[in-house]
């Protein structure tokens, strides 16, 4: 039985240099107070969970100062140097989701928001969430 082609093409590693130029940008859909950004975009509703128009629910990130946004770029460029990633078809140089795992445990997924110049945004996840995206 003959088996089915790979759905996403194979991709040559990231050099340390292409790594080294990747960071988090944040972003303001998961924010709830002002960060390095400018202003949040995520809304507390009064039953307290985080919202945005035309949205049913927002993870909130509170990484807000420019510390977290230093220690978020070396989270950036851990989980490409641990291959913690994933392509998609349309991705140029940089994978559109990465994931990345505090020594406390907790998990983040990255969003690729320009794969030419590897700028992420990110936010808290469950491991259910990470199986279903990277397998």
């Amino acid at each position: 039985m003959a088996r089915a082609p790979k759905q996403i093409p194979s991709r040559e590693l990231l050099t340390e240099t292409l790594i080294a130029g990747a960071s988090y940008v944040g972003s303001p859909e998961h924010k709830t107070q002002r960060w390095w950004g400018g202003l949040p975009a995520a809304y507390v509703g009064p039953d307290g969970m985080a919202t945005r128009p035309k949205k049913q629910t927002t993870t909130v990130c509170h990484l807000i100062g420019e510390a977290d946004r230093l220690v978020a770029t070396d989270w950036v460029r851990e989980a490409l140097r641990r291959q913690q990633l994933r392509y998609y078809e349309a991705d140029q140089v940089f994978p559109k989701h990465i994931w990345y795992r505090e020594d406390n445990g907790r998990l983040w997924f990255g969003f690729c928001i320009n794969t030419v110049q590897g700028q992420y945004k990110g936010w808290p996840i469950n491991e259910e969430d990470r199986r279903a995206v990277f397998g």
